[in-house]
């Protein structure tokens, strides 16, 4: 019992009822108490003691043989003899492998210690190829892979032909990229089918304008580019041609952007280009010349040729374009058209009047002379170049101008050269593609198609290509997409593999000559891509070996708040060329202190470079003797201390100068003068001849005899 209950006797308190175990579950013992009160049931049975004797009986010898053969076949085979543990080779090596050890004594396994045995590796046969096709350019290590062998072999047979070259080098020339895989006896074909996908044709303008079917071609109008010194009147007679007033709008009275036009004239419509005649704008006129059927040259008859007129014959001579001399400014007093045709006659380009076939003729942009003249020749020439083009194909031609326009992104200004351009056609120039939403003449009307010689402004470019590059018409927006990838891809591999191995010669060069150079980061910002280029190459014409003018960023567009931080933290300045600043952008540059200079004229942005790139130069310190004085006597001053008393033998010395004490030949002293006296007051300056008494500043140690020599300091300016 435990506080007064019986366990296990009555109904549990805590379930409630009198059966909380039935008797089938109910525990078989009790931790505490006496056992539970069952029912009383009949007495079992009396179950046979099996531990009685069994009753005895009786064996035949038969069965007892049977029966011993039995038992002892049944304890055989119960409890069989032991049999020697076989080795098994292959676990035993598995084993080993893991570390685990056997004992001779014990059936068990231990971990085994750890030894310096090097581990042995079945070595699985490499085939190599004995063919692969490759697309160039290829880098060793991709190369390597191909011709399953390691880069180090290709790099050590490289190095044994006499090119250093690492793993990530591109490798360009297909001589060398088989001759590494004759030594290797491989098989290396070059792979052309993706470059010609991306090139898209082989054939050039001319040759498909032959190839087509004499029915479908037809006459089409010149292409005349105008071309020449800066301020001979090209714009000027252009304008007169198109009853426009274009230079009025040019800041500086120069023409600073290519233009195109479509002109209609009596004779004839013609497709005018207008170049610039600055010499910065060099690469702006080739462009010009390079897609030009005939070059009108024009010559101020009052000034004759000059430098920019010679380079401009030179690239209309390269381009093979037909020439035709303007004599500009007749009506000026001092026009002398000898005096050019003696210039023209020197060049190789006999006149006409002169006897010659070089066609020259006069013409004035201000009364108009000469113009109907000048058109006529114009069309006589187109009439026998026999210009023809066939619009019935897909459009070809060249970029003139790009831009990114406000409202509208990047806008192209494109010369149909053969082929019919439509609105919804996709091209390809360069690394971009377009598919052409809008199309607009010169003057801002919308056109549906282009035949050829017609210059449009076209967008739906997916950025802005060069100007110069030819465009061509694909069959779809995909295709165009996926061929200027792939371009771009190599493009990229490209430039790094070239700003690597640039970096490596710069510091070779630097680590020859000395000193590094100087950089004057900058970044240039310009209304167009033509204006763009033109101010980076005549950048880059600034020579020096001092200082040099490093291009961090150059684009189209208007100054953003990237160029700003680019500009932080690179220390850079920022060039605006014809364009401006964004409205947010203007504060941004105030607080940091970020230099930004804007220009409008070509000439005056290159001489504002020239002149920070001159700012970074340290000035030459150069020492300017101005007197000489010798020491006679020596005086002691408690309060100033040891005084030398000179006399004056040349020149003058000033209280200002620089002083060099002169011992036998060598120089004891130099420092500043602390005080010039004569005769106990304080001077400016002695003359040649004079007694003085000069302290120096930091320097008591006078001897009779000295040398004092006085001069001066001049900072020059190095120059570039």
């Amino acid at each position: 019992t435990l506080g007064g209950f019986v366990m296990g006797s009555g109904p549990s308190p805590q379930s409630g009822g009198s059966q909380r175990y039935p008797d089938s579950r109910r525990p078989s013992s009790q931790p505490f108490g006496r056992p539970p009160l069952r029912p009383q049931a009949a007495p079992p049975q009396a179950k046979p003691d099996s531990r009685a004797a069994p009753e005895k009986k009786e064996f035949t010898n038969k069965e007892i043989e049977e029966g011993l053969f039995r038992r002892s076949k049944v304890k055989a085979k119960e409890t069989p003899a032991k049999p020697l543990r076989k080795i098994d080779t292959k676990e035993f090596e598995n084993r080993i492998r893991l570390g685990l050890r056997g004992d001779e004594e014990e059936d068990g396994w231990r971990k085994r210690r750890p030894t310096k045995g090097m581990r042995h590796h079945e070595e699985q046969e490499v085939v190599r190829p004995t063919k692969i096709s490759v697309r160039i350019p290829v880098s060793v290590k991709d190369l390597a892979s191909e011709m399953k062998l390691k880069a180090s072999q290709l790099v050590a047979k490289l190095f044994l032909q006499g090119k250093i070259l690492t793993l990530n080098d591109m490798l360009e020339d297909e001589i060398v990229i088989q001759l590494l895989g004759h030594d290797f006896g491989c098989e290396i074909e070059i792979d052309t089918k993706e470059e010609e996908r991306i090139r898209i044709t082989d054939k050039s303008m001319e040759d498909e304008i032959l190839a087509s079917d004499p029915k479908d071609l037809v006459i089409r109008p010149p292409v005349v580019t105008f071309m020449g010194h800066v301020d001979h009147g090209k714009t000027s007679l252009i304008d007169t041609i198109r009853k426009a007033n274009t230079a009025q709008h040019e800041v500086g009275a120069i023409t600073q952007h290519i233009g195109a036009f479509r002109v209609s004239t009596p004779q004839g419509d013609i497709a005018v280009l207008d170049t610039p005649g600055h010499e910065a704008f060099s690469h702006m006129r080739e462009r010009g010349a390079e897609v030009t059927d005939i070059v009108v040259l024009v010559i101020a008859g009052d000034e004759g040729i000059k430098m920019q007129t010679e380079e401009a014959l030179a690239q209309a001579l390269a381009s093979k374009a037909t020439i035709v001399v303007a004599l500009n400014k007749c009506d000026k007093p001092a026009f002398n058209a000898e005096n050019v045709y003696r210039q023209l006659a020197e060049r190789n380009l006999l006149p006409e009047a002169w006897g010659g076939q070089t066609i020259t003729v006069n013409t004035s942009a201000v009364t108009g002379e000469g113009i109907p003249e000048l058109l006529e020749m114009l069309a006589l020439q187109a009439e026998v170049l026999e210009l023809k083009a066939n619009p019935n194909c897909r459009a070809r031609g060249s970029v003139i101008e790009s831009e990114v326009e406000k409202g509208m992104g990047p806008v192209a200004t494109v010369l149909v050269q053969n082929g019919t351009l439509k609105v919804g056609d996709s091209l390809v120039f360069g690394f971009n593609w377009a598919k052409v939403k809008t199309m607009k003449d010169e003057k801002g009307r919308d056109v549906a198609q282009a035949g050829p010689s017609t210059p449009v402004r076209i967008n739906g470019l997916s950025g802005l290509p060069d100007s110069g590059e030819e465009f061509i018409v694909v069959k779809n927006e995909r295709e165009a997409r996926e061929i200027s990838q792939v371009r771009h891809e190599g493009k990229r591999t490209t430039t790094f593999h070239a700003k690597r191995r640039g970096s490596l010669e710069s510091m070779i060069e630097q680590a020859q000559e000395g000193a590094p150079k100087k950089m004057l980061n900058l970044i240039i910002r310009a209304d167009v891509q033509g204006s763009c280029e033109a101010l980076k190459n005549a950048l880059k014409k600034i020579e020096s070996k001092k200082v040099e003018a490093n291009i961090l960023s150059s684009g189209v567009g208007m100054i953003s708040e990237s160029d700003v931080q680019l500009a932080l933290a690179s220390k850079a300045i920022i060039i605006g060329f014809h364009t401006q600043m964004e409205s947010h952008v203007e504060s941004e540059i105030k607080e940091l202190g970020i230099q930004v200079r804007m220009h409008d004229i070509i000439y005056h942005a290159i001489d504002d470079v020239r002149a920070m790139m001159l700012g970074m130069l340290d000035k030459i310190v150069q020492e300017k003797d101005v007197g000489k004085a010798e020491v006679k006597a020596t005086f002691k001053s408690s309060q100033l201390g040891v005084i030398a008393g000179c006399q004056v033998l040349d020149g003058t010395v000033s209280r200002n100068n620089q002083m060099r004490v002169m011992r036998d030949g060598k120089q004891v002293h130099k420092g500043p003068i602390a005080s010039l006296k004569r005769n106990k007051d304080d001077v400016r300056e002695v003359a040649k001849g004079a007694e003085c008494g000069i302290l120096l500043q930091g320097f008591s140690d006078y001897q009779v005899g000295d040398i004092l020599e006085a001069f001066e300091i001049i900072y020059l300016t190095q120059e570039l």
